[in-house]
C-alpha cells in the first residue's frame, strides 16, 4: 500500500434515459393507459409505482403488438 488513496472506480449506470422514461406509442390504448398511471403515480409520490409502469410501456414497446416479436420475450 502506498500510503495514498487509490482513485474511484466509475461503474457505469445500468439505464439510460429513455429505459427510465420510455415514451407511450401514440394511438395505443394500452400504453396511453399505463402512461396515465405513471403520471397518478408520480403525482402522488409513489416512484415505485411510476417505476413499474413505466418498466410496463417499454416491455409492451418491445415486446406487444407495436412490432413483429411475440407477446413473451424470448
Amino acid at each position: 500500500m502506498s500510503g495514498y488513496q487509490e482513485r474511484p472506480v466509475e461503474l457505469p449506470l445500468p439505464y439510460r434515459e429513455k429505459d427510465l422514461d420510455p415514451a407511450p406509442v401514440p394511438g395505443c390504448k394500452t400504453c396511453a393507459a399505463e402512461a396515465e398511471e405513471r403520471y397518478q403515480a408520480r403525482a402522488k409520490k409513489e416512484f415505485g409505482l411510476a417505476a413499474i409502469s413505466s418498466m410496463k410501456i417499454a416491455e409492451h414497446v418491445r415486446f406487444g403488438s407495436h412490432n413483429d416479436t411475440p407477446e413473451t420475450p424470448g
